[in-house]
């Protein structure tokens, strides 16, 4: 055990570990990446954190380099769960602490994982609607920010965060919540670091408000700090926006406390195969308007694949083979709202495009879907994987015909079968070809498909990180599609948080191009993928 470990030990109630078969647990995540940390720690709770982040900062002023990254379950597809120094898990951080039925609030530690969360709530009638893998954390959820759906609005995970207990670079415990404009004066007059935050970020955000006020809203762009527009408003100041989608560069969210909602009964669903690009844009237009909920598309492709892969829905029998299915949720708690929903749609869409409501013959078909799906993604020849490469663009809608029909002519000059999936409340899509990335002409095609589908996404003003934030590999092309002044600004907001830059470096602006592909890896197993 090195120094550093032993010291670290004596310091924390958790366990810090320097044995190279452990460090090579934590070196890899879901992307494509490989880096070997010096020291792994497991903090119990915020004062542990609090202990090694001050260690850290301590070594910094003194010109010695052991950077943080936090890391939940380690399901970033993008590298932003690995790095060079002391990796922080907060896996022992898995604390339900309470449940508050009457004001529908539930306190939390930051590695409880979401599946254990729902099920807790679950059985007092509640629920968080977050999408996301079960075993991803809550901590990894908002430092991805998550989706999230409102019965009848997409959402963000940061509306259901009431608020969060925040490590600083320094290990300054702050509250992080929506502040009155009375008690935003009161934090600023404060004499200490967490005063000094608040004047700068609020001066900061007066002098480049041109700049601000240009970032797209983070529903569609979820690139460095898009949540920066929505921190301060007319009537509040909050640091929670910022902080979903940092991916752990401006500070540890430790605990938290989360407002949850009632569980809906069992939602309706419904399924419409669409044969074309144009006929798919019209009914996700439709369904939208009529506020339906958790609409998902899925390419006939998957259906192509059934004598692959074994699993199938009957619903792609009703597609042409070059076409699409779309799935929609009739979540409303009056069942009355419900039938005129589905009368609506009815309505709405013309004769020749069939509406498959769920029954009792037909409730396996929308199970399969995403068993489908999964079947698809985990499919794999011999080094052969449907690498997470660019997941979740965005596509605005008025550019989204186009787009399919680019990606559709994508497929056939590169010879690649190319499944879309996605979702059409936040306009993304995802695409999973197959790669060889053990060869030299294996990593030769990666890098040119990723050239042209990002060329493509450009050409019909999309955002590669539409659904996530991007890391440490995405950051590498992101970039890109992001005007200097913003990046300049980015890198201001990122100094007012971290000034020793000790918090998870070489990731969003700050990624190093020579360095992150140094680290690519040709043995990629990351276990069971899947599309979150």
């Amino acid at each position: 055990m090195n120094r550093i470990a032993i010291y670290l030990n004596k310091s924390i109630d958790g366990v810090v570990y320097s044995a190279p078969n452990i460090l090579e647990q934590y070196a890899t995540d879901r992307s494509m990446l490989k880096i070997h940390p010096r020291v792994v720690a497991l903090p119990e709770n915020t004062m542990d954190i609090r202990r090694l982040v001050r260690f850290s900062y301590q070594l910094a002023q003194k010109n010695v380099s052991l950077p943080i990254t936090v890391r939940g379950s380690g399901y970033s597809k993008t590298g932003s769960d690995i790095g060079t120094g002391l990796i922080i898990s907060t896996e022992r951080m898995s604390k339900i602490q309470e449940i508050d039925i009457r004001q529908r609030l539930v306190r939390v530690q930051c590695g409880v994982r979401l599946g254990e969360l729902k099920k807790a709530l679950n059985l007092c009638g509640l629920d968080l609607p977050v999408m996301g893998n079960p075993f991803e954390t809550i901590g990894g959820l908002i430092a991805k920010a998550a989706s999230a759906s409102n019965n009848t609005e997409p959402s963000l995970i940061h509306d259901f965060i009431d608020r969060a207990e925040v490590v600083l670079s320094d290990g300054t415990l702050i509250e992080a919540r929506g502040l009155s404009n009375h008690y935003f004066r009161r934090k600023k007059m404060r004499q200490d670091r967490e005063g000094d935050l608040y004047r700068e970020l609020d001066e900061l955000i007066e002098d480049e408000w041109e700049t601000v006020a240009g970032i797209p809203e983070n529903k569609k762009n979820r690139f460095g700090y898009s949540g920066l527009g929505s921190v301060k408003t007319k009537h509040s100041f909050s640091l929670l926006p910022l902080l979903c989608g940092s991916e752990g560069t401006l500070g540890i969210i430790s605990e938290i406390i989360l407002k949850v909602e009632p569980v809906f009964d069992r939602p309706d669903y419904i399924a419409v195969p669409c044969k074309t690009p144009t006929s798919f844009a019209f009914v996700a237009r439709e369904l939208k308007r009529l506020k339906f909920t958790d609409i998902v598309m899925y390419d006939t492709e998957l259906f192509n694949e059934e004598k692959n892969i074994g699993k199938t829905s009957r619903f792609f029998r009703k597609v042409s083979n070059d076409g699409y299915l779309i799935v929609a949720n009739v979540k409303d708690d009056s069942q009355r709202e419900r039938r005129r929903k589905l009368a609506r749609i009815r309505r709405a869409l013309p004769d020749n495009l069939r509406i498959i409501e769920e029954d009792e013959d037909n409730e396996r078909d929308f199970i399969e879907l995403d068993r489908t799906l999964d079947a698809y993604l985990n499919d794999t020849a011999l080094n052969t994987y449907h690498l997470p490469l660019v997941d979740g663009v965005y596509i605005p809608p008025e550019k989204q015909i186009k787009f399919l029909d680019a990606v559709t002519k994508l497929a056939k000059d590169m010879k690649l079968p190319m499944a879309v999936f996605g979702s059409v409340d936040f306009d993304t899509f995802s695409i999973r070809p197959a790669f060889n990335p053990t060869t030299a002409a294996g990593r030769k095609k990666i890098i040119q498909f990723l050239g042209a589908y990002l060329k493509l996404i450009s050409a019909h003003e999309g955002y590669p990180c539409g659904e996530a934030p991007e890391g440490r590999f995405m950051a590498i092309f992101a970039q890109k599609f992001e005007a200097a002044r913003t990046l300049e600004l980015y890198g201001k907001v990122k100094a007012l948080f971290d000034p020793e830059g000790i918090l998870n470096p070489g990731i969003k602006h700050e990624t190093n191009i020579k360095m992150t592909l140094k680290h690519f890896r040709s043995d990629y197993n990351p276990g069971i993928s899947t599309k979150d």
